[in-house]
Formats: structure tokens, sequence, C-alpha cells
């Protein structure tokens, strides 16, 4: 019988060696490739809260608001019977197919009554808005993220403007405290002016930190230039022992400053802080899981990717919807 010859250990070797070198030059290409339809996927979402917004638009005349009004005082109480504090997210839920979910809210009690802090209900298994608010929906978050949060909550990703300054109640964005803003209210115009951008969500975990994700409290006396000087430069050794929000995104119902809305005040992907427990001088960035920026939704309905690099004065131009606020935005980082 003739003697069948097999491979040497040194061939074997040879040949897993060639493998292991393209898997690792594939596993890159690979993953921007995945990377990439996720992003699509996300930019997807952002022009179909876009088209609902200009719907909304066309049937009320009038953008909605970023969060609703509270009368309970500042910051929000949120058991409250005069607190309505829901997020622009609930108003555009008829506009993204979600009408039977709209009608299940009910508006005339706060968003999480009779919980605390948007805690589960310690009084019956999902009773009031909650059986609403623990609806998962993918058009409000971006398939790049990573879901680590814990609460039961639908949570999001997207976050409408607030304005380019720390100002919680009185932004000067589209989208402030029981706005009701109309085009020809947008001195900058339409194409000029952010409507909805990106942030990463939290983790519900106080104890470890996470610049990009969590929101960080200052002391609660610094000026608005003081806050976004030390803002600016937080290091992950400067907030050690100081109190830290790592909930961001947890909710699409509520207009809580941490879950549904941001401000232009710094660039996308530096810190976020807020002097001492106020939402009312709040520095609240957009960042994002893609590599090198995030995606910005402008109120004419476009969406651009915008680069971490982007100068700050045109960041903070395109956050407020006044007109001169690039000289505005000169005198605040003088």
């Amino acid at each position: 019988m003739p003697r069948r010859r097999g491979f040497s250990l040194v061939e074997v070797l040879v040949v897993v060696a060639i493998i292991a070198i393209l898997a690792a030059l594939l596993l890159p290409a690979v993953q921007a490739a995945r990377e990439a339809a996720r992003r699509t996927q996300c930019r997807s979402n952002l022009k179909q809260i876009g088209l609902a917004l200009h719907n909304y638009l066309a049937t009320h005349s009038v953008f909605p608001f970023g969060v609703g009004g509270d009368l309970s005082g500042t910051p929000a109480s949120y058991t409250a019977a005069t607190n309505r504090r829901y997020a622009a997210h609930v108003m555009l839920l008829p506009d993204l197919d979600q009408l039977a979910l709209y009608n299940r809210i009910d508006f005339n009690i706060p968003p999480f009554y009779p919980d605390e802090s948007g805690t589960p209900s310690k009084f019956t298994s999902w009773s009031f808005n909650e059986p609403a608010a623990i609806v998962n929906l993918a058009v409000f978050n971006c398939p790049s993220d990573v879901l680590r949060l814990q609460s039961p909550w639908g949570p999001t990703n997207y976050r409408s403007c607030n304005g380019s300054t720390p100002a919680g109640t009185t932004g000067n964005g589209i989208f402030g405290l029981n706005t009701s803003t109309r085009p020809r209210d947008v001195a900058d115009g339409m194409s000029q002016t952010a409507v909805f951008s990106e942030r990463i969500r939290g983790d519900d975990n106080n104890k470890a930190v996470d610049l990009r994700a969590d929101l960080y409290s200052l002391d609660i006396n610094l000026s608005d230039a003081e806050l976004r000087t030390q803002c600016n430069n937080l290091t992950a050794a400067g907030v050690a022992g100081r109190w830290q929000d790592s909930n961001g995104g947890m909710t699409w119902l509520e207009g809580n400053m941490n879950w549904t809305r941001y401000n232009h005040v710094l660039p996308p992907g530096f810190p976020s802080c807020k002097a001492g427990i106020t939402w009312n001088k709040t520095i609240m960035t957009a960042n994002s899981r893609h590599p090198g920026g995030v995606q910005l939704l402008l109120a004419d309905g476009a969406v651009r990717f915008i680069g971490e690099n982007l100068s700050p004065l045109v960041w903070q131009a395109l956050g407020s919807m006044n007109g001169g606020e690039n000289d505005a935005a000169q005198a605040f980082i003088d």
C-alpha cells in the first residue's frame, strides 16, 4: 500500500498563523462595517424624529415644548399634582405611529405619579402611566450604544436642544420649559438651528466614573462662566467624592435634563456638570459611540454628522435659535 503523506507540525502552524493574520486584518473591517450600519440606522431614527417634528408643526403651527410646565417649584417635585414635566418625545408619539401608546398616557397626573424619582411603583404593579413608560421604542435608541441601565423604563439616546446656555428653564433653544416655538421665532434659520442630538445612556452605577455618560454636581455658587471652565477641565480624578447622576436617558417620558434634553454649552464629547442640584444651571453635552462625533438633527429636518473638533463658537451658534449668538458666545468664553 502506498504511504500517505500528512501535514507536518510546522506546516500546520504556518497555516494557523496565516489564518490568524487574515482574521486580524479582516476583523477591524467587519467591525467598521457593522458600525457604519448602526450609524446609518441611528441617522434614520433622527430623520424619523425630524419628520415627526414637522408633522407636529403642520398640525399645531408650533414645535412641541422640550419639557412641560411644573408649578411645584424648582427642582421639580415628582409626585406633586401640578407637575406636568412631560418630554417632547411624548408629544411626538402620534407622529411616530405610536398613537395607541400616546392614548395610554394620562396627562392629568405627573409622569411617574405616584412614584418618586421615576422608581417603579410601590403601590400597585405597573399603575397609572407605568405601562406606557416601560415600552422600549427603537426609534428613540441608537444601536451603536450599549444598554446598561437597570431600570425598567423605555430609554432614549436622543435629546431635544435647550439652547447654548446652562439655563435649563430659560434656554435660547427651540425646546425649553413650556415653549411653543414657531418657525418665525428661529432667527438663525431652520437650517442652522439644532433640534435633537445624541447622548450615551447611563449605567445606573454611582460608584463608577464615566465622564461621557454621567452628570456631575459641582459647587452650587458657580457662575455660568466658572461652571463652564470647571466642567471643561473635569477629570476622572476630579470627580472623586462628587455626587453624580448615572441614569442618563433612562426614560423618554419625562423632560428631565438628565433624561431627554441637552445643550450646546460645551462641544460634543466633553463632560456634563451642574451647579449643585438645580436643573437651571446645567451643562449637558451631546456625545455618542460613533467614532469622532455625533449626529445632529437640524430644524429643517436635515441630519449632519458633527465632528468633536468643531469650533466651540460654531457649536454654540447651532444650539441657539437667536441671531447674533456668535458675539454672545465669544463674550461667554471671554
